[in-house]
């Protein structure tokens, strides 16, 4: 056994230098020290997954990302917003079919003010307080901040007393290289980071996650997850990392070839072992597949993330994976896994063992 491997198996923190050596390894043998890790951070066979549903509320989106086949300007979807009442119709479906928790996401568009955010947040709590709001995004926040005049701070004050749960720790790809090539009038990593500092401070939660696919090289993808796992060390908010796969299809990055499943794999096991600090890595069956993310199960991930009753946004690519609450049980189970139904806050609500 090597030395990098003996570091892996006795459970210690590997360098930026020592995680890139790792995609030159044997898939086989890096999916078996990843495996080993996902032990190492949750032990038991249990894999959760969480019923959900992402409510877009517009797609008119300033940042008008290449990446992204959803806003309007990508020509895909003509522009749209939401009302409340449309809203709130979409969540009781939600609560109606057992679902626990909403994503609430709309991009940067100038006719929302932080005002219509708050008024969205508590109409939502007023009339389903039992629901989990983990909506918005950084940038989202920072966008919001900057059109009302108020510090991010305060914006997440007032978010949170409505009634905002948590908050998903969208992040692309953290490095400002490629972040200027592809998403030039979205935040900067700086921002990103001081905005879950300040959620942090504001005592809320989050996730972080990694489009990967993008132009960026293995150190940078390195980079990307280093970022990450110091936040992690310095706050402890994330709850989870997810990656995904870039879909280039219907973007303004079509010329891009596809990431391809195995470089999923590695990813996901690399993740898993570099990323000693995060508990939960969720497979990313709305962008893989589910076979796929089902062999993530055993190369580092342990959460299979939400059903989603609604998704729009990858769905604006051509990809349209689907699933439903007895087939995450079958796949789970099928991996030799134990599948439960979680909360937000990755707790048990039951068992299908």
């Amino acid at each position: 056994m090597n030395e990098l491997n003996e570091k892996i198996y006795a459970g210690k923190r590997l360098s930026a230098e020592e995680a890139l050596n790792l995609f030159d390894w044997d898939i086989l043998e890096l999916g078996r020290a990843a495996d080993f890790r996902t032990r190492l951070a949750v032990p038991g066979a249990e894999v959760g997954f969480i019923i959900d549903r992402i409510i877009n509320f517009t797609n008119v989106c300033e940042a008008e990302c290449s990446f992204c086949a959803f806003h309007a300007r990508a020509g895909q979807i003509e522009p749209y917003e939401l009302t409340n009442e449309v809203i709130l119709s979409k969540v009781a479906e939600l609560v109606e079919s057992g679902g626990t928790q909403v994503m609430l996401q709309g991009g940067l568009n100038p006719r929302y003010a932080l005002d219509d955010l708050t008024a969205m947040v508590r109409a939502i709590k007023d009339r389903f307080p039992g629901v989990t709001l983990h909506s918005f995004s950084p940038a989202e926040l920072v966008y919001a901040a900057r059109r009302s005049g108020f510090s991010v701070a305060h914006v997440i004050e007032v978010l949170k007393e409505a009634g905002l749960d948590s908050v998903p720790g969208a992040s692309d790809i953290l490095v400002e290289r490629v972040r200027k090539l592809v998403s030039p009038r979205k935040i900067s990593v700086g921002e990103w980071v001081e905005t879950m500092e300040s959620l942090h401070r504001c005592g809320l939660k989050s996730s972080a996650t990694m489009t990967y696919g993008l132009g960026e090289t293995r150190a940078e993808r390195i980079a990307h997850l280093s970022v990450i796992r110091g936040l992690q060390d310095r706050t402890g908010m994330i709850r989870a990392f997810i990656p995904w796969s870039f879909s280039p299809a219907q973007t303004r990055m079509e010329n891009v070839a596809a990431a391809t499943g195995m470089d999923y794999l590695r990813i996901v096991a690399i993740a898993r072992i570099f990323l000693d600090n995060v508990r939960y890595l969720q497979a990313g069956w709305l962008t893989e597949g589910m076979k796929m993310a089902q062999l993530a199960l055993t190369m580092g991930a342990n959460d299979m993330g939400g059903v989603l009753t609604e998704e729009v946004v990858v769905g604006a690519t051509g990809l349209k994976n689907k699933t439903s609450m007895d087939e995450m049980i079958d796949i789970i189970r099928d991996a030799g896994r134990i599948p439960i139904q979680r909360d937000s806050d990755y707790r048990q609500i039951r068992s299908f063992a």
